[in-house]
């Protein structure tokens, strides 16, 4: 398995959201909704940090790479991560409790991933602390990292 597939199910990431909300203020937990962030959006960066070694970070975004999602109002979401010659692509269902998102890949393969989410405005910032990442690049173990993705409508 590439190092990029195995960071892509965070991505999706996901994976995963939104349309916009107006405000500048961060949508209330109670009041945020899967209708909320229904709609195409792009990655504007997907930043990991090493859980063990804060000064080690990677930025998908800043380093050529492409994340978005399509969210449709019942939950069902595409997600696609490109990085140079890589390409990937899957299907997701995403429930939200809360702030809580889970976005739960169709593929077996994939693991499911849980972000706490925010909403200012049209930006969308989706947060993992248990994620993983090879900063290597090379098919590495992966080692723990904290993965902060900011998405806006595409």
């Amino acid at each position: 398995m590439t190092p990029i597939r195995r960071v892509v199910p965070f991505l999706f990431l996901l994976p995963l959201l939104l349309s916009g909300c107006g405000g500048d203020s961060p949508t209330a937990a109670a009041g945020l909704t899967i209708g909320d962030l229904v709609g195409s959006w792009i990655a504007t960066s997907d930043t990991h940090t090493n859980n063990a070694n804060s000064s080690e970070t990677f930025d998908l975004v800043a380093e050529g790479g492409e994340v978005r999602f399509t969210m449709l109002s019942g939950g069902d979401t595409r997600i696609w991560v490109e990085l140079d010659t890589f390409m990937d692509e899957w299907d997701s269902a995403v429930t939200l409790s809360g702030t809580t998102l889970t976005v739960d890949p169709v593929e077996a393969a994939r693991s499911t991933e849980v972000f706490e989410i925010t909403l200012v405005g049209d930006v969308l910032t989706m947060t993992n602390v248990d994620s993983e990442f090879d900063f290597t690049l090379s098919s590495a173990t992966p080692v723990s990292t904290t993965e902060v993705l900011v998405f806006v409508p595409n």
